[in-house]
């Protein structure tokens, strides 16, 4: 595999994964625990801030980091990150695994003695119930990640502690998916009477991670206490005390002031810069399996047609965009294709640049006013009026979202478009954009995990979480499945550079910018380290505080 400037995550051996098994795991862990110099303190209350309230409390339902914080400490995956090798998992749930020779059977082997919060012990029928939940949800329940399971066949429990998952196909990529940080484990006897309901655990937490819920108090206090009876050993910290302070500028004061301990959510430059200086403090900001795209929601005319979508991707400046919204929503970083900046499977320049409007990608040299020009004959053969009324979409309280929107607002009124923002609160804009009640949003979507198959699948497929336009292309998503189960890595490779191809002149997602978020927190918590992926380890449990 090619050498990246970009984080181990493009160094993830599959192949690997999928034959060590159990034993690669427990190399790890141990790698992972011999790491750790200093010797932790037991007791104290971390606080911490992230940036509002979260709309619910149902992980397996969201796709926003406000819930997934909110729930790490509290649940537990299969497997997780390691946070010593990103490239790696490490047990969690699964104390080991098996691979059957033909790559399609999994059988996962739980660790004994799990229980839940409520003192209830975990079985494989928790883990059954919780990933049927995700690939096929009940009535009335949201499951943005059911593509990541889509290649599941079926799943079983032959016994209390073994689960047996069925794939249609071999996968290199299946056991990241199934670790994804937000596909947790419910007590099934806790969520399927709220399920039934078509509520789920939306205020609920039922979980067997470290800590468990203690009160909630929206505007003001989430606050976790110590579970003693986790199964990795009781966590460092007697209580995490979350506070929902909505500005990033805010959230600094707080920081410098001592009034917290730390916030794992920055995307405005300024910020982070302001807080690099203050003594005792450690600021940074990392790339993230995060992207900026502006999609239209392809059930609503004119977006129906793909000439006035690629007239949309003419209309952008793309490095004008990183370099106005960058310093505000953290959107530094670009790609040649769908995937992270430094994938080995970037495309080159020539391929990027046939697609109407990606030629003004930074360093390419596009020709705006011609790609306007050409916006603008595209929208006429397509009947669409000078003038014509759009509307974006906008989440409030993140600047990739509002800041990247009121950017393409001003854009698209350079091909005649007469386009206006509307700004909503995570709640409302999460129903909206679920429900396919929008014209077109620029979305941040944040990806866990930077494999070829979390993010094409997840992002770019007809049956992914993240297809808020509402288009469906069965060649797509053949061409995906087909990458997926190829285990040759060049012949991979190959699918792969078809998929984008095929994909980038559909102009379902038109691609912006990736996003690199920041986090920064006092010296005197330890224990933390800050992975590429945003949301893995964030559990909290090897936190301390050196105070």
């Amino acid at each position: 595999m090619a050498k990246s400037s970009r984080p181990t995550a493009f160094a993830v051996n599959r192949r690997e994964a999928l034959m060590l098994g159990g034993a690669a795991l427990a190399a790890t862990a141990s790698a992972g625990r011999m790491a750790r110099a200093q010797t932790p303190k037991r007791g104290g209350t971390l606080r911490v801030s992230n940036g509002g309230d979260p709309p619910d409390y149902d992980v397996l339902q969201t796709a926003t980091y406000l819930t997934q914080f909110v729930g790490a400490p509290c649940y537990s995956t299969l497997m997780r990150v390691d946070p010593a090798d990103y490239s790696r998992l490490q047990p969690d749930l699964a104390e080991r695994w098996e691979v059957s020779a033909d790559g399609k059977t999994v059988t996962f082997h739980l660790r004994d003695g799990v229980v839940f919060h409520n003192g209830s012990p975990l079985t494989s029928a928790d883990v059954v119930y919780s990933l049927e939940r995700i690939r096929n949800p009940p009535r009335g329940i949201v499951s943005p990640r059911r593509g990541l399971l889509g290649n599941v066949d079926g799943i079983e429990a032959p016994g209390p502690r073994t689960v047996v998952v069925r794939l249609k196909a071999p996968q290199p990529d299946f056991l990241f998916m199934v670790s994804n940080p937000f596909n947790v484990i419910y007590s099934k006897a806790v969520a399927e009477p709220l399920d039934a309901q078509g509520t789920g655990m939306k205020r609920q937490i039922m979980g067997t991670g470290p800590f468990r819920l203690g009160r909630a108090v929206n505007g003001q206090i989430y606050e976790f206490e110590r579970f003693d009876r986790y199964y990795g050993g009781p966590a460092h910290l007697d209580k995490i005390q979350m506070f929902p302070i909505r500005g990033e500028i805010e959230r600094g004061a707080a920081l410098q002031g001592r009034r917290i301990d730390a916030s794992f959510f920055f995307a405005n430059e300024s910020v982070l810069q302001n807080l690099r200086q203050v003594q005792g403090m450690t600021a940074l900001r990392r790339p993230t399996p995060t992207f900026i795209n502006l999609i239209p929601q392809v059930e609503k005319k004119p977006f129906d047609d793909v000439r006035v979508r690629e007239a949309l991707s003419l209309a952008l400046d793309r490095d004008a965009f990183i370099k106005t919204v960058g310093p505000l929503a953290g959107a530094f970083f670009h790609s040649m294709g769908l995937l992270p900046p430094g994938s080995p499977h970037s495309l080159s320049a020539e391929e990027i640049k046939q697609f109407g409007g990606y030629d003004t990608l930074p360093g390419l040299g596009g020709n705006l006013e011609a790609n306007r020009r050409r916006a603008r004959e595209l929208l006429r053969a397509a009947g669409v009026p000078e003038g014509f009324k759009v509307s974006l979409l906008a989440r409030g309280d993140i600047p990739a979202f509002r800041d990247s929107s009121i950017n393409i607002a001003a854009q698209l009124k350079n091909i005649g478009l007469d386009a206006t923002v509307d700004v909503r609160d995570a709640g409302a804009f999460y129903t909206l954009e679920t429900t396919g009640q929008f014209e077109l949003v620029a979305h941040s979507v944040a990806i866990a995990g930077s494999l070829p198959d979390q993010i094409l699948g997840e992002g770019y497929t007809s049956f992914g979480g993240r297809n808020y336009g509402k288009w469906r292309d069965d060649s797509l998503d053949t061409l995906y499945r087909q990458q997926s189960s190829e285990l040759d890595p060049a012949k991979r490779g190959q699918l792969i550079k078809q998929f984008q191809l095929a994909f980038l002149k559909t102009y379902y997602q038109i691609n912006l910018a990736w996003v690199g978020y920041g986090a920064a927190h006092s010296n005197t918590m330890k224990g933390w380290t800050a992975l590429p992926d945003l949301y893995a380890n964030m559990n909290l449990h090897q936190v301390w505080l050196d105070a």
